[in-house]
């Protein structure tokens, strides 16, 4: 296992390799069916590469940032522009801060339904779902489940609009 996860992070960094999305696949993402097709563009990754479950035509731009300790699933033709963060976990250095008594260590899955489009430098917290056709303005926080057909922005994120699709 680790031999091989040492070997694909040697190929990704190859510049203008054909086979990225088979190199992932050796890492441990795992895709939904077997004709599933996905984009990954060099996020920083922290956590297990099996955590990350991507749909037909799901894509992750460059820059993105995920903490993959919990699952995280991108759903059928959903993208991450770029400088995405998705957040799994957190930890505040407990038990040695005082804060970790207020604030327990979290693991939650985050997941983001079909046809989503998540806007540069958004940041999803843990235990967060997105519902279907959704989408996040860029720079926002969502720190909470987002219903299908909305438009969400700011810091927190609020619904500003339904959409008609």
């Amino acid at each position: 296992m680790k031999l091989r996860y040492i070997i694909g992070k040697i190929l990704l960094k190859i510049p203008g390799i054909r086979y990225k999305q088979t190199v992932y696949e050796i890492l441990g993402v795992k895709k939904t069916d077997k004709r599933c097709r996905f984009f990954i563009g060099n996020p920083k990754l922290v956590g297990e590469y099996s955590n990350l479950i991507m749909h037909d035509n799901s894509e992750i731009e460059r820059n993105c940032f995920i903490l993959a300790k919990a699952k995280i699933e991108i759903g059928e033709n959903s993208t991450l522009a770029y400088g995405v963060s998705i957040i799994t976990g957190a930890d505040p250095n407990g038990p040695k801060n005082k804060l970790s008594k207020l604030y327990p260590p979290l693991k939650a899955p985050v997941v983001i339904g079909n046809d989503c489009w998540i806007g540069a430098n958004a940041i999803i917290l843990p235990g967060v779902t997105i519902g279907d056709c959704v989408m996040v303005a860029a720079g926002s926080v969502v720190n909470r489940d987002i219903p299908s057909n909305v438009l969400v922005a700011g810091c927190p994120a609020v619904i500003k609009k339904e959409l008609k699709v």
